[in-house]
């Protein structure tokens, strides 16, 4: 897609959101610049808004996991992943929360940073690269290898990843 059309269907991606799912992003974006961490009621949040609708069984199953998880824990490896550069090292890191893996640490890094990161998912990794290899989501390297991918075409259009990412997401969703 070039850059018009990346505006165009990111637009529309905005405009057919629903208001949580906008300003739930909104506000923890404010928040994780704000305070370098994420708390445990962020994570919630997080796993409510990347796995609602179709996904509630899986937002159900993680929300359980995180039961166990001390609220320290989230905040000193958040605070860890955020300082360190190297997306596989960041990933790995928030992976090391019970019910975390690469799909819920691409959440946190792109409210966080959405100049350099998107959400990882079907629909965008398909818009990107086709079909999907069966480690999309457990593999730093295929995480690593979308964020590149989106780092690239944010360098030719000057457009966030986070943007761009909404963008092939919206244009993918839609043509199913």
């Amino acid at each position: 897609m070039n850059k018009e059309e990346l505006i165009f269907w990111k637009n529309k991606y905005n405009e057919e959101e629903d208001l949580y799912n906008n300003s739930c992003e909104e506000e923890l974006r404010k928040k994780f610049q704000e305070n370098k961490f994420v708390t445990k009621d962020d994570l919630v949040e997080i796993v409510k808004w990347k796995f609602q609708g179709r996904l509630s069984g899986r937002q159900k199953r993680i929300l359980k996991l995180l039961d166990n998880v001390e609220t320290l824990l989230i905040e000193e490896i958040s605070k860890l992943a955020f300082r360190i550069k190297d997306d596989e090292v960041r990933l790995r890191l928030l992976s090391c929360t019970n019910g975390v893996g690469n799909a819920l640490s691409s959440v946190i890094l792109s409210f966080y940073d959405p100049q350099n990161y998107g959400v990882l998912d079907i629909h965008a990794w398909r818009g990107l690269f086709g079909k999907e290899s069966k480690n999309i989501f457990s593999s730093e390297k295929q995480a690593v290898k979308f964020f590149k991918k989106l780092r690239d075409i944010s360098s030719e259009t000057g457009l966030s990843c986070r943007d761009i990412e909404k963008a092939i997401f919206k244009k993918e969703k839609d043509s199913e």
